[in-house]
């Protein structure tokens, strides 16, 4: 995989004396590595350790599949993972912002500036900035939210499927929405399934259940089971339904014939009462948390009943609301306020695997169920959903959008150039470097949109200056467009964000002198992992590879 090389060979020379420029380089490297990922054509590919090959340009996916060695690495490469989980996208960018900082940061060490001053400086850029999108910020409509959910998806699949997907997203965010406004994303429900095409995904109105990857399952019984139950009444039940024994009891003792019968009418009494419960509430359907006797399963076939067991608790929560039923801890405690229904239940077959499907129509539960040819684009179109989904509600928290495309880096930039003019001292020149640092993110996009990066910023910055704010590059079509008029926005917070993550990164880095590793584990002679050459004088650092990794900063 491009640029794993430069982080290990930053690693290997990270027991030389020269720790500071080597954090630098080690983050330098790591953006590098993910900034040919950025944009529309950007894609990437790595061999994780069990041999599986993880096709994808989600900046998360591939930072989380990487064994980065280098401390100062792993400090960038959480910017990733503190992105993609508190908004779901802008993980790359700011990855690559925070290289483009440590870059910048490098050349500012050298002419003399102290990392505090550079900190100093970045950090007031950050404040700048954050008051700077909040004036760009505008309001969107409905239509806007296909808009932002198509931008982050450009680049990841083609125009049509990009479109379908961005729709598929914003239906299943909206279906969410509970009675009092709020999403819900807890409600949506997304399963993959390799063996078809992408549009052949749906939005379905209730739950699924994968009974591979889940422990509910349908046994094999003598009698004939129905595949499918229409306008089904759902009873579900926390309980093992088979002939209860005393716990203190653990076999019969039979001295007679009369004795084996009375066991077997008892037996025989208990199973038709669980039947006769069920029935008398009209149940089709039954949901058990825990194990169902065969027997009683049989039993209930012969009546028309169809029995799912061993459902997991976060189901059960979701067949709630799916139906409207009540879990009861007993059969016996089932009443009609706790049967909940159905406009249909149905067992179905896809892909090579075994589904339960909960249809309903009103049901405050949604599900996804993705459809894709490989088991590999079923993983990456799923991740891009996740994403969308967790963006939208990014977009709810906190409204407001900013064009894309690269639009919205270069006015900041040049909104810094300006701002630095007024700020005293040498931070004056860390705040210069932050606005070239943001340029990066139109350089990458132009390059891997097949634009000359250096033409395309300098048009970029020639339209900017002369008012035209809003203009970036689109990446499918491979020109500088208005990104507003072209539908290319994204949130102003997923922006703010980036900065600040990418912000925070770069100064944690900077205000490290070196990293020490720790002995964490006892040495052959049982003394831990002590250097007991005692040489105080030398500047290497001595690592143990089972060690914690310590940074001391300024």
């Amino acid at each position: 995989m491009n640029g794993t090389d430069a982080i290990a060979n930053v690693t290997r020379r990270a027991e030389g004396p020269a720790v500071s420029e080597l954090n630098v380089a080690a983050g330098t490297a790591l953006a590098d590595l993910l900034r040919s990922t950025l944009g529309p054509n950007g894609r990437d590919k790595m061999m994780v350790d069990d041999g599986t090959v993880v096709l994808t340009n989600d900046g998360a996916s591939i930072v989380d599949r990487m064994e980065i060695a280098s401390p100062a690495a792993k400090l960038v490469a959480d910017v990733a993972r503190a992105q993609s989980g508190e908004l779901g996208d802008g993980s790359t960018s700011a990855i690559v912002l925070a290289g483009a900082l440590l870059e910048e940061a490098e050349s500012l060490l050298e002419d003399g500036l102290h990392p505090t001053t550079v900190v100093g400086g970045y950090h007031e850029a950050a404040r700048r900035i954050h008051g700077t999108l909040d004036g760009m910020a505008v309001d969107g409509d409905d239509g806007s939210l296909r808009d932002v959910v198509s931008t982050a998806i450009t680049g990841r699949w083609d125009d049509e499927r990009t479109a379908f997907l961005a729709d598929l997203a914003v239906r299943a965010y909206r279906a969410a929405r509970g009675p009092d406004g709020d999403v819900h994303l807890e409600n949506v429900t997304i399963h993959g399934v390799a063996g078809g095409e992408t549009t052949d995904s749906e939005l379905l109105d209730g739950l699924v259940i994968d009974t591979d990857a889940s422990s509910t399952s349908l046994s094999d019984v003598p009698a004939p089971v129905p595949r499918r139950v229409r306008d089904a009444r759902v009873a579900v039940v926390d309980d093992q339904l088979t002939v209860q024994s005393p716990e203190s009891v653990s076999r019969y003792s039979l001295e007679s014939a009369d004795d084996l019968r009375r066991a077997r009418d008892h037996e025989e009494a208990e199973y038709r009462r669980y039947v006769e419960t069920l029935a008398a509430h009209d149940v089709d359907v039954l949901f058990c948390q825990k194990s169902v006797d065969d027997r009683l399963r049989t039993q209930l076939a012969r009546a028309g009943i169809l029995v799912f067991e061993r459902t997991r608790q976060d189901e059960v929560h979701k067949l709630e609301r799916a139906t409207g039923a009540r879990a009861v801890m007993r059969l016996d405690a089932l009443d009609r306020s706790a049967v909940g229904r159905a406009d249909g239940v149905e067992r179905v077959e896809l892909g090579g695997g075994s589904f339960v499907v909960v249809r309903e129509a009103s049901s405050e539960q949604v599900s996804v169920l993705l459809r894709a040819g490989t088991p590999h684009v079923v993983d990456e179109t799923e991740r891009i959903l996740t994403d969308a989904i967790a963006l939208l509600e990014t977009l709810a928290v906190r409204p407001g959008l900013v064009p894309g495309g690269g639009a919205t880096e270069v006015a900041l930039a040049r909104d810094l150039r300006e701002h630095g003019r007024g700020v005293a001292g040498r931070e004056s020149l860390a705040v210069d470097a932050v606005a070239d640092a943001l340029e990066t993110i139109p350089v990458a996009l132009a390059r891997n949109a097949g634009l000359d990066p250096v033409d395309t910023l300098l048009e970029l910055r020639r339209r900017h200056a002369a008012g035209d704010v809003r203009v970036g590059i689109d990446g499918d079509a491979g020109e500088l467009v208005d990104a507003v008029d072209r539908g290319v926005v994204e949130p102003a917070h997923l922006k703010e964000r980036v900065v600040a993550n990418a912000t925070d990164a770069a100064s944690l880095v900077l205000r490290i002198d070196g990293i020490i590793e720790t002995a964490g584990s006892a040495d052959a002679d049982g003394h831990g992992g002590h250097d007991h050459d005692h040489d105080h004088g030398g500047a290497a650092f001595r690592s143990d590879p089972g060690g914690y990794p310590w940074a001391i900063g300024h």
